[in-house]
């Protein structure tokens, strides 16, 4: 399956923010990959593994992640 988003998700990656445009998951056995549009237009794509998805401040989440310290900041 292909999911394409409406809206972009913002998200951190081990190169740093982007946003990611859809996702494609092959089944329960295999991990979820995303693509990614990182600055530059540069895009990757992604395990489900390597990406952090920000909370939405408008539902009280805030942006409270914690990006490991060997991730591009």
């Amino acid at each position: 399956m292909i999911h394409q988003f409406p809206s972009p998700i913002p998200v951190h990656t081990p190169h740093g923010e982007g946003e990611a445009i859809l996702l494609i998951d092959y089944g329960i056995d295999i991990n979820t990959v995303w693509l990614v549009r990182l600055e530059g237009g540069i895009v990757k794509h992604y395990l489900s593994d390597d990406i952090i998805i920000y909370g939405n401040p408008m539902y009280g989440k805030s942006f409270d992640v914690k990006i490991p310290e060997n991730w591009n900041q």
